[in-house]
């Protein structure tokens, strides 16, 4: 798959416009009041260091360093930062109200990144990846976007933003710089202004004219104009107004005809800079699927399915049964059916007779009379969509008019029940499955005890039969079951039978237990969490994370009750409200589960439990510029006011080494939304080169690492 991206955002990754690797990002000329940070670090069981920018998150948003960002207006999902589950199949999926509108899956690459309909990618033995399957859904706000992975437990997730750009104008032209263009849009009350840019990104704008950036941008917390152009803009009561002024004719035609794009995303990253479950809204974008993915709902084709028929006597009338076709996912539903008998002749010149009719949307059968006898006839049933007839669907068992002579197939199909049937007796099935196979025909079968063909005995499909195509789920029991296998001449086999599903395995110690992230304690010392995940038990329904002190150095550790956290239904959590780790103590965390088979929890996870040291609170980087001959400027924002900051060198296992001979910085008063407060180091003049990548550091305990930006 070719790496580029539908516009690189925030100028990160060089001078020259060419597409990065990694998806779009808002603007960093933000208030002192957002956590972007890198470098978080625990100690394992055996006392070493490891860092988090190599495990993937957790939650919804995530938490870093893994991130999913969506593109609304072109139906486009990207993942980026799953490093850590390199070579494992992603897979996305989109669900709206409940229902799952689209899914997609890709093999996530060696940087950790992966897209959906962006670029088709023709994928070995034919066909495309990086394509939706079925149908491109049409993102909407409020959609939920999930991504798991094949050899990992992790699940992460973000809701679609409201935001959009629904206005773009320009004033006339003039000499001087007085130009200007206007960028209006709405927003829902899921979007954080504090969390919220609209940018303008245009890579001629680096080389011609006078702004001499790839991209400008506004948010409401911190409006900075640059050269050639001034700033203002609002927003409030669910619209935003921006307007880039003060521009030459030459930087207005380069701003007008820049992408337009409104970001907002639902969390500021703690491990790495990124901003967690990202929005990127483009202006004047088309949707639907790209040249060779499926397409978007709007050109869904009516769904098809199958069908059979049985022949009166006289060959003049024709029970026609199917099953109800279902849409596909996001499409419009079936409005009905069309049911028609067309006469079959080889006279090019003679009109084909037809007779049928036209049924509504809860029909699975209807008579076509009116036949005449010792015609021959070709059935064609179809979906009706909006008006539209859909593909006829596949034939899936006949009675067909007698041979002349009176001769025909009477040999009844051979249908397997796995596990096999034991009259009115309930037998166990160990898959929770029941598993059926034929030699020829079409299977149909019941689960609720509703009669499988319309007679007994009969080949006619009863209403409530389905078309078996997978394994039987058996989820109570004493199950009644029917099942009839029908061939194409109308011969049936008939089976029924009770079936229990195998009770709920015990529950056994999960594995795979790993610390994903976690926050400093903050100011109340009671804010630290630790987000945890595991691999799925069998049958567990339920699952607990143990947390225990222990000091450094020994086997033992203390269970704190207090922090047990409860998880239903997925493989990870977050433990809340910790206090800063004591001097040369960690938390020890052990997971436990629960199956349907006992009331109470099982075994936690043995063997070398993962551990972590909480430190006292939580710093992040704004920005970090150095500018040759004027200053270098580091700026961001911690949870503990009063915390001291200092840089350092980076030391071999990549923490803090050297101190940097750079003032300390003092983290402010906390501000309003983030409940963080700001702090600035500043050297001037700047060093007489860029130090590249610094670690900055909190007196208490948390650090993270950064590039210095070259301005």
């Amino acid at each position: 798959m070719t790496r580029t991206r539908p516009t690189k955002h925030s100028g990160r990754g060089g001078g020259t416009g060419a597409a990065a690797p990694s998806v779009s990002h808002p603007p960093q000329h933000r208030k002192g009041s957002r956590l972007a940070a890198a470098g978080l670090v625990a100690v394992t069981a055996t006392g070493g260091l490891i860092g988090f920018a190599s495990l993937a998150s957790a939650g919804n948003p995530p938490t870093g360093p893994g991130n999913i960002e969506v593109f609304p207006e072109r139906d486009m999902i990207a993942i980026e930062g799953y490093a850590a589950q390199a070579g494992q199949t992603a897979t996305v999926t989109v669900t709206r109200a409940g229902q799952q509108v689209g899914t997609a899956t890709g093999v996530v690459d060696a940087t950790g990144f992966m897209e959906w309909n962006h670029e088709a990618t023709p994928a070995p033995g034919g066909g495309f990846s990086g394509c939706f399957t079925d149908v491109t859904p049409d993102l909407q706000a409020g959609d939920d976007v999930s991504v798991r992975f094949s050899g990992s437990p992790l699940v992460d997730g973000m809701k679609v933003s409201s935001a959009e750009i629904t206005d773009v104008t320009a004033s006339t032209p003039a000499a001087g710089n007085n130009n200007s263009v206007t960028i209006k849009g709405t927003y829902g009350a899921d979007v954080n202004l504090d969390r919220f840019a609209v940018e303008v990104v245009n890579p001629a704008m680096r080389d011609e004219g006078a702004i001499g950036e790839r991209a400008i941008d506004w948010s409401p917390n911190a409006p900075v104009a640059g050269p050639g152009y001034t700033l203002t803009g609002t927003a409030a009561n669910g619209q935003f107004s921006v307007t880039f002024g003060g521009m030459s004719q030459v930087d207005q035609q380069l701003v007008f005809d820049g992408q337009k794009v409104a970001l907002s995303w639902m969390a500021d990253a703690t491990v790495v800079e990124a901003q967690l479950g990202l929005t990127l809204s483009e202006y004047g974008l088309v949707g639907g699927g790209v040249p060779g993915c499926a397409p978007g709902p709007d050109g869904a084709k009516p769904p098809v399915s199958d069908y059979s028929v049985v022949w009166n006597a006289e060959n003049t009338a024709a029970t026609v049964t199917w099953a109800s076709a279902t849409p596909v996912a996001g499409a419009a539903e079936v409005d009905g059916y069309s049911v028609v008998a067309v006469e079959q002749h080889t006279d090019p010149v003679t009109p084909k007779r037809q007779e049928g009719y036209q049924v509504g949307k809860d029909a699975t059968q209807v008579v076509v009379d009116g036949l005449t006898a010792g015609s021959l006839y070709a059935l064609q049933v179809r979906s009706i969509v909006d008006g539209e007839l859909g593909a006829p669907f596949a034939l899936a068992g006949t009675i067909a008019p007698p041979n002349e002579d009176g001769s025909g197939d009477t040999t009844a199909p051979a249908l397997t029940v796995t596990p096999a049937f034991n009259g009115t007796t309930a037998v166990v099935s160990a898959s929770r499955t029941l598993e059926l196979s034929a030699d020829e025909g079409v299977i149909y079968y019941t689960v609720d005890g509703t009669p499988v063909t319309t007679q007994p005995g009969g080949n006619v499909p009863s209403p409530t039969a389905k078309v078996y195509t997978a394994p039987v789920a058996i989820t109570a029991a004493n199950t009644a079951v029917n099942v009839a296998v029908i061939d194409a001449a109308g011969n049936a086999t008939h089976q029924s039978g009770v079936v229990s599903p195998a009770p709920a395995a015990a529950a056994v110690p999960p594995t795979g237990v790993a610390i994903v992230g976690f926050t400093g304690a903050g100011p109340a010392n009671n804010a630290g969490t630790i987000s945890v995940g595991w691999n799925p038990v069998p049958d567990a329904t339920e699952y607990q994370v143990r947390v225990y002190d222990q000091t450094i150095g020994t086997t033992g550790a203390a269970l704190l009750t207090q922090y047990d956290t409860t998880a239903v239904g997925v493989t990870n959590a977050t433990v809340t409200g910790l206090p800063k780790s004591a001097a040369n103590h960690r938390y020890l965390v052990r997971v436990r589960a629960k199956t349907p088979a006992a009331t109470t929890f099982g075994l936690v996870s043995a063997g070398a439990a993962p551990t972590a040291v909480v430190p006292g609170d939580t710093i992040g980087v704004v920005s970090a510029r150095w500018r040759a001959g004027d200053e270098l400027q580091i700026r961001g924002s911690g949870t503990n006011p009063g915390a001291i900051i200092t840089a350092h060198r980076p030391n071999a296992a990549g923490g803090p080494g050297a101190l940097l001979p750079y003032p300390a910085a003092t983290v402010g008063a906390l501000e309003a939304p983030d409940n963080t407060g700001p702090w600035e180091i500043v050297v001037d003049p700047a060093p007489a080169a860029n130090p590249g990548d610094i670690i900055l550091r909190s007196s208490e305990g948390h650090w993270v690492r950064v590039t210095v930006e070259t301005r």
